[in-house]
């Protein structure tokens, strides 16, 4: 793997420490062969797939797929429960992160109730983080008609030392990460993109509202999104979470009955309320909200990303896109990454496509708006090169709206709240546009899989576009600028220009970017 960090001699020991309470951390193989499932054959067939034919414009040829921006966070949620409750035969979710708070709680009961209906319901959930969540996976694996299964598992199911001991033994398995995001209904419909399932991205009670984006899907291109979580949910690293054996299977019915009481109290609350007064699918069904028909295809990396033994220089294939979309574009460029590390090759593209005569302008997080200072540390020492060479730099303050394009208008659910950018999109000539869940850093190229669309619409394009600019046009953001003083930040709102010499940020949040940044290597960011 390019510029990895092994750990070779000390890996035994640690790993022979970790054996005493997990067993040495290789990918544990599953107790039984497991059966192959694969998504629906006849999505056409389906009522929910018979609904979208009836939307499509009798000018639309039979290979466009219709899409659908969410840039607003209880939108996106909706969105979600309004393509679980259609679903009649499948419903496949793959998520890098699911929380147990009030929206992913009410999301996983939208799982339990396709399920108890007769739908088949897959989950497949990144497991870094899977056990430390809240989560009862195995309650749900319970439920007949779910099956859940954790990617690139660790050998133990708890969070602690142990674990600590397997990452760093393992560090060169246990480091990729499934980063791919789908929410999947009868092979018809699918939603992709930035968002994981919980409160901080979908406006909900919390300290930080990521701004984010994802795009619903209808016909052609939610089967490639389709035959890309078959491919995962298939493969070697996958494997199942069991359902509660013995004395615990016997609680399984109290478990249920409590989650489902939960679930009654969320919907009582001001944010439940809040989020049955958004039906987006219902509206777009209705010819409510316009649907755009393009030329989609789904972007995705191959699981043999994770076959380190077997390819050491594994690439992104979501990133080989990505460069190739930057080196076509002619006029000009719009990325936006909260996670902006660009390295040496990423600023070298960016600065060619500038000297060409290329328009290029960058949205990310500011340090005071992100939530891994550390990867701020990486993308600001390339900042003034990148400046200098006439890239335009906008990075998002904490005080911003928490939903894409909204207005200045904030909910009280989100006041208080920190904003911070997680949208990963770019657009090349007002035309092409790639959304979806990767950002512009070397995580994301070298150790984390990917998943994005790949769509040819100038209307789409549009949209995007606008977004960006109502974002970058009023004081949510801060300009970069630089000359004989150093970097400048550049705010302005209605009244007045304000010009800060200094990182917007607190003293500890510098600190940590000057004297812990330098010691993070790029890679690992």
């Amino acid at each position: 793997m390019k510029n990895s960090v092994t750990f070779r001699p000390v890996a035994l020991l640690l790993c022979a420490m970790a054996a005493a309470m997990t067993g040495c951390s290789t990918l544990p193989e599953p107790k039984e062969p497991l059966t192959p499932s694969y998504s629906f054959a006849s999505p056409d067939a389906t009522p929910l797939g018979k609904q979208v034919a009836t939307m499509r414009p009798r000018t639309a040829a039979a290979g466009l797929s219709g899409l659908f921006l969410l840039g607003q966070g209880v939108e996106a949620f909706a969105a979600r429960v309004g393509l679980a409750q259609r679903a009649t035969r499948t419903l496949d979710v793959q998520y890098y992160a699911v929380f147990a708070d009030e929206s992913g709680t009410l999301l996983l009961g939208e799982l339990i109730e396709a399920a108890t209906r007769g739908v088949r319901v897959r989950l497949l959930i990144d497991d870094l983080d899977a056990s430390g969540s809240g989560l009862d996976l195995a309650l749900l694996a319970a439920v007949p008609g779910i099956e859940v299964r954790v990617f690139n598992p660790f050998a133990g199911r708890s969070f602690g030392p142990a674990r600590l001991l397997e990452f760093i033994a393992d560090g060169e398995r246990l480091n990729r990460r499934m980063h791919n995001k789908a929410w999947i209904a009868d092979n018809v419909g699918a939603i992709i993109g930035g968002r994981n399932l919980g409160n901080k991205y979908f406006s909900g009670p919390s300290e930080t509202n990521f701004a984010d984006l994802d795009v619903l899907t209808l016909g052609p291109v939610t089967r490639e999104i389709s035959r890309s979580f078959d491919r995962y949910w298939n493969s070697e690293w996958a494997l199942p979470i069991k359902a509660p054996e013995g004395a615990r299977k016997d609680t399984v019915p109290t478990r249920l009955t409590e989650f489902a009481g939960r679930i009654e109290q969320i919907k009582a609350t001001e944010y439940g309320i809040l989020l049955k007064k958004s039906d987006p699918v219902s509206e777009l069904f209705a010819g409510k909200r316009a649907t755009v028909w393009a030329t989609a295809h789904a972007v995705v990396d191959p699981v043999s990303k994770f076959d380190a033994d077997k390819s050491p220089e594994v690439e992104s294939y979501v990133l080989t896109e990505v460069a190739e979309q930057l080196r076509a574009t002619r006029q000009s460029l719009l990325a936006v990454s909260p996670y902006f590390v660009p390295g040496a090759g990423g600023t070298d593209l960016l600065k060619g496509l500038v000297e060409r005569g290329v328009k290029v302008r960058v949205l990310t997080n500011s340090l005071s708006a992100t939530d891994v200072p550390l990867v701020h540390a990486g993308y600001a020492k390339y900042r003034p090169e990148l400046i200098k060479h006439g890239v335009t730099l906008y990075e998002l303050k904490p005080t911003a709206p928490p939903d894409i394009g909204a207005s200045r208008r904030q909910t009280a659910l989100s006041s208080g709240s920190q904003a911070s950018l997680h949208a990963k999109a770019f657009v090349m000539d007002q035309r092409t546009v790639l959304i979806g869940s990767m950002n512009f850093d070397p995580r994301s190229t070298w150790y984390n899989s990917e998943l994005s669309i790949l769509v040819d619409s100038p209307e789409l394009a549009t949209q995007v576009v606008q977004a960006f600019d109502r974002v970058t046009s009023t004081d949510r953001v801060w300009k970069m600028a630089y000359d004989e003083n150093g970097l400048a930040w550049q705010s302005a709102d209605a009244t007045e220009v304000t010009v800060l010499r200094s990182e917007p940020a607190t003293f500890w949040r510098r600190m940590q970017v000057e004297f812990l940044g330098p010691l993070a290597p790029e890679d690992f960011m």
